[in-house]
């Protein structure tokens, strides 16, 4: 029996064998698939390598602009102690003359202003100190009890800041490098907080007499290190937004070995980070004797633009690396990301290119029975006895003269052409039946499609508006907290601005009483003439109205934003209320000043109008929508009318503009969902249909005519009344 069954099989193989087809498959298969995955190894190589070299290339420039972005930064804060130093030589004739509380406010007002200081101490030539800020960046006061210890002290119990201050006593500016700053430790706590808060750097000034240009003083400034670390932070979300999650930046000292800054750091909570770093504190820690990354360190010193290593152990990475132009500090900033990220793209391409040979491999099979079936003569035999058959000649047969397939399908032809004759008639009744139920079939899944795709519509577009609302209601809550917080501040510059003119009014007549005395000596006024000449005094007395003045106009313009904010916080209820439409018009055109000013002239043609019902955040939602579109249709200059009417009960809003226009084929389609004119990444389509549903939600109209390279014209036609209940 087993002996039968192998004989069998041989002869299945023989057959195999001999068709035309299968040495055809096999031949063509044999010579075209092996320079097609030649080919496609080639271009795998190719490929890889290039994104290999690109991703290399862009985290060098990215470690190159961070480094820039640092080495800007630090001359602008040794710019700005500058500045405050020279600001003391100008106020104050002399330091220790000069009252404590005048000095302390100056320098709380410095640490507020530039919001990077934690300490700016100022120091006589001895090294007393002479005052320091009573409150942070933040305008918090400090302890009152640590604040009067520091005073009391010298600044030789600080031996960092003393560093400085030896260098700037002889008339340098001095910058001490990354430390831990004891002056700051006795002020703050922030032991609790992101390790980066931890450490500083120290930038330090001299302070000269105006009259003898003597140095009388130093003025110190220590920053918060969390100020450049936050730099690099911003590196990592950035990598993160373009799908690069494991990348992230770091900085090395100049010894090009100790970490100062890093992602992995005591008190920092990361966001779904696992990793081997993810509670580990790599801040101080040295590169060769903690981590092992020798190779890293030399290809520092050899000033290479980029090293590949692995951090951990067994995790591949590359990184960019760039030093700032600081030398005196010899930073290096590193900006790394893993190999996890950097061949995700090439075993995306293998995969693409699997499948491209694969495709191609089938279309060779194709080509290939194709091919057979065009040279085979017993084939042609077997499609002319076919044709003769379909004319209805039942009667003719395909000669046999092979074994293999082509024989096979001969014979198995001739017994279909034998009972042809007999099913004929049948046949042609079910077919006539059959394509009566594949009509019927499908006329019914055309009308099922279209219904659903209409629901699939209307379902996307509610789903669209209800998260505009939702974006909207949001919006409404922090633009509310946002104005409220401005308005605090805004009220003491609002407010004190006229007693401000008014006190600098005073002191200039006090003075001009002062200069017109008789008992004042020849001599005395030479010197009085002397000292204002040298100080600019009649430059300063003009600019200071001027001043006075752009703070009042300044002051007045931020009161009228942060008015229209809070107005169009308010805005944002689902309760049905009276809505002034000349109000919302006005607080919307306020909003997009920055989008029309100095370019676009606004003509405001208000009609004499009721207050109409609905909702009012929905209702400034279309018009800022309408009015944004009729400024991004002006290209340069160009004019914007409003227009408003009252018609039978409704009310007539008109937006026109002189722009570019809609072309004709858009008209009809512009109040769809995700339909849009505007460059990729400019716009998302659901502005105008948003609008166009709130309209119908108050039972309202809008129509639009336009003329390409003329303009547009929307007309929203609104009723006075809503029905209670309406949504």
């Amino acid at each position: 029996m087993q002996k039968g069954s192998a004989g069998i099989a041989g002869g299945a193989q023989v057959r195999v064998l001999k068709s035309l087809r299968t040495k055809l498959l096999m031949l063509i298969m044999l010579l075209s698939l092996v320079p097609l995955a030649g080919v496609a190894g080639f271009s795998f190589y190719i490929g890889s390598t290039q994104i290999a070299k690109d991703i290399r290339l862009s985290l060098e420039k990215m470690a190159q602009d961070t480094a820039d972005k640092i080495d800007i930064i630090l001359r602008e804060k040794r710019e700005e102690v500058h500045s405050m130093a020279g600001t003391f030589s100008l106020i104050y004739p002399s330091l220790r003359d000069s009252p404590l509380l005048d000095l302390t406010r100056l320098l709380n007002g410095f640490c507020f202003n530039h919001d990077v200081f934690d300490v700016l101490v100022v120091l006589e030539s001895s090294g007393e100190i002479v005052a320091i800020n009573s409150t942070d960046r933040n305008r918090a006061p400090l302890l009152p009890e640590r604040l009067a210890q520091i005073l009391r002290d010298n600044i030789r119990s600080y031996p960092e800041e003393k560093s400085v201050f030896d260098r700037s006593i002889t008339g340098q500016s001095a910058v001490h490098d990354w430390y831990r700053s004891k002056l700051v430790g006795r002020l703050y706590d922030y032991q609790k907080e992101d390790v980066s808060q931890q450490y500083n750097i120290a930038i330090s000034e001299p302070i000269w007499k105006p009259t003898t240009h003597e140095i009388e003083g130093v003025l110190i400034g220590v920053i918060n290190w969390a100020y450049f670390q936050n730099i690099l932070d911003n590196v990592e979300m950035d990598l993160a937004n373009l799908d690069l999650g494991t990348g992230y930046a770091f900085m090395f000292a100049g010894d090009a070995n100790t970490i100062i800054a890093h992602k992995y750091r005591a008190n920092r909570q990361i966001e779904g980070s696992a990793g081997p770093l993810s509670s580990q504190n790599l801040y101080a820690t040295r590169l060769v004797e903690d981590h092992g990354l020798k190779k890293l360190h030399d290809a520092i010193l050899r000033k290479d633009h980029s090293c590949s290593y692995q951090f951990p152990k067994g995790n591949d990475k590359i990184s960019g690396l760039a030093p700032i132009s600081e030398t005196s500090l010899g930073w290096i900033v590193g900006v790394g990301i893993d190999g996890s990220d950097i061949f995700r793209p090439i075993r995306k391409m293998s995969w693409w290119l699997a499948g491209v040979t694969v495709l191609l491999a089938l279309l060779v099979v194709v080509f290939t029975v194709v091919v057979a079936h065009g040279i085979t003569i017993p084939v042609k035999n077997l499609i002319a006895t076919a044709q003769t058959i379909a004319q209805g000649n039942f009667s003719q047969r395909v000669q046999v003269r092979s074994s293999d397939e082509v024989g096979i399908l001969g014979s198995t032809f001739n017994d279909m052409a034998r009972a042809l004759s007999d099913r004929e008639q049948q046949l042609q009744e079910l077919n006539r039946n059959l394509e009566g139920m594949v009509r019927q079939r499908t006329v019914e899944l055309e009308n099922s499609h279209e219904a659903l795709k209409r629901a699939y519509f209307d379902l996307q577009n509610a789903q669209e508006q209800l998260v505009q609302t939702e974006k909207m209601a949001s919006l409404g809550q922090l633009v509310a907290g946002v104005a409220h917080e401005i308005k605090n501040p805004l009220n003491f510059i609002y407010g004190n601005t006229g007693f401000l003119a008014d006190y600098t009014r005073k002191i200039e007549n006090l003075l001009q009483s002062f200069e017109k005395l008789p008992s004042i000596a020849p001599e005395d006024r030479a010197e009085m003439e002397r000292l204002k000449e040298s100080i600019h005094y009649s430059f300063i007395k003009k600019d200071l109205r001027t001043l006075i003045d752009n703070f009042t106009e300044g002051a007045r313009r931020i009161n009228q934003i942060v008015s229209d904010l809070r107005t169009f916080s308010r805005m944002d209820t689902d309760a049905l209320s009276d809505v002034d439409v000349h109000a919302a018009l006005e607080v919307s055109l306020n909003l997009l000043r920055n989008q029309y000013k100095n370019r676009i002239e606004i003509h405001r043609e208000y009609g004499d109008i009721p207050r109409i019902q609905g909702y009012a955040g929905k209702l400034n939602q279309v018009f800022m929508n309408l009015l944004a579109n009729a400024f991004h249709a002006v290209r340069d200059q160009g004019d914007v009318w409003i227009r408003t009417r009252s018609s039978n009960g409704a009310v007539e809003i008109e937006i026109e503009d002189n722009g570019v226009g809609i072309p004709k084929e858009n008209l009809k389609r512009i109040f769809e969902p995700f339909f849009t004119t505007k460059p990729v990444g400019q716009g998302t389509g659901l502005g105008l249909s948003i609008s166009y549903g709130i309209i119908e939600q108050h039972r309202g109209r809008i129509h639009v005519t336009s003329v390409a390279q003329k303009g547009s014209k929307f007309t929203v036609r609104l009723p006075v009344f809503q029905e209670k209940g309406e949504r």
